[in-house]
């Protein structure tokens, strides 16, 4: 760990103790931001052992919830707190939670949390393995190559050796195979037969990860019936890919908009940049398209001067400590993420 991120370590895990935190939280500053939290997937099971900064327990996002409330920040839909934002109207505290993909884990773990606590959310839904009961062939790839970390990897096709004992072995054996993947254009089918003889391969109960919908994605009955109970249904592409040419582009944001009016929510019209892939000419491209926003994987907290197409957010990881989870809703980590100097005397 760098010397700078030692720093802002030592810095957040103190500005609680000299009331930093409360300061800005409550501060007339704070009341012009929007933090946009962003989430990806809620372990069903290990996964947030495997990935932790893709997936986050099921108790760790409860007490983030639980945070938001004791704290009292105005959680608010996406739209209407971007509305709030650019008419400098936001209420003290503001926050929007938004989630990336649409995992199974968001209808299993997710959905009924925000409920429990009164949240509204926001959805990035990409469509295209939501239409087909499969695996989500890259993540699942790595998972199950984690799940056989004690072992050698031998394959006769593609024919190949990995040794999967180290993060350096396991992270050769998914380039080489997902790369072996995109050469031979293999089929959604073939990816998931593929899915299916590595974990045999692997000694790995495939059949029980199936069955707990790991690293799957939501069907459209559960997106419809999440739709209903007041779930924001927005754009992500259909296969979470952005095109650098125009006609693919907006074809990419007419599939995705087509599934998600077709479960019952209101057309889209904000989105999410898959990867946080962006490019120049993104923004124009969905202004024309009728799209009002646009957020990216860049930290930060959103205020009246950030681009509409490239809107930060705060990404939330398994690794974050509630304290510095706490210093992201008051404003002090965005703060410091800029590297700008924290004039004290300004949140009195």
């Amino acid at each position: 760990m760098g010397l700078v991120s030692v720093a802002k370590r030592v810095i957040l895990g103190s500005s609680k103790r000299l009331g930093l935190t409360v300061r800005v939280l409550n501060s007339g500053w704070r009341k012009q931001r929007l933090l946009i939290v962003c989430w990806h997937k809620i372990a069903v099971h290990d996964e947030h052992v495997w990935n932790p900064a893709l997936c986050v327990s099921a108790a760790l996002f409860w007490s983030r919830l639980k945070i938001l409330q004791e704290l009292k920040c105005s959680v608010l839909p996406l739209g209407d707190a971007l509305e709030m934002l650019w008419h400098n109207q936001l209420p003290p505290r503001s926050v929007a939670l938004t989630f990336d993909d649409g995992d199974s884990s968001f209808f299993l773990q997710a959905w009924p949390m925000l409920r429990e606590f009164g949240f509204p959310a926001t959805l990035y839904w990409t469509t295209y393995y939501s239409t087909r009961s499969l695996s989500v062939f890259d993540p699942m790839l790595s998972y199950l190559l984690w799940k056989g970390r004690d072992r050698e990897l031998v394959l006769g096709e593609p024919r190949a050796r990995f040794n999967l004992r180290s993060i350096d072995g396991r992270a050769n054996a998914f380039r080489e195979l997902y790369r072996c993947s995109v050469d031979n254009a293999w089929s959604s089918l073939k990816k998931e037969a593929f899915l299916e003889e590595l974990a045999l391969t692997l000694e790995v109960d495939y059949r029980d990860i199936r069955g707990k919908r790991i690293l799957q994605l939501i069907t459209a009955e559960e997106a419809n019936e999440m739709v209903a109970q007041g779930l924001d249904l927005e754009l992500h592409t259909h296969r979470h890919r952005v095109p650098r040419d125009r006609e693919r582009f907006v074809g990419e944001l007419d599939e995705n908009a087509q599934y998600i009016v077709g479960v019952g929510a209101p057309q889209p019209r904000h989105f999410c940049y898959p990867s946080g892939s962006v490019a120049p000419e993104f923004g124009r491209w969905l202004e024309l398209n009728g799209v009002k926003s646009a957020t990216t994987c860049q930290p930060g907290i959103a205020e009246l001067k950030s681009a509409p197409y490239m809107l930060p957010r705060y990404l939330d990881k398994q690794t974050v400590t509630d304290g510095e989870f706490v210093s992201w809703l008051s404003g002090v980590s965005a703060l410091l993420c800029r590297g700008q100097e924290m004039d004290l005397h300004g949140f009195g």
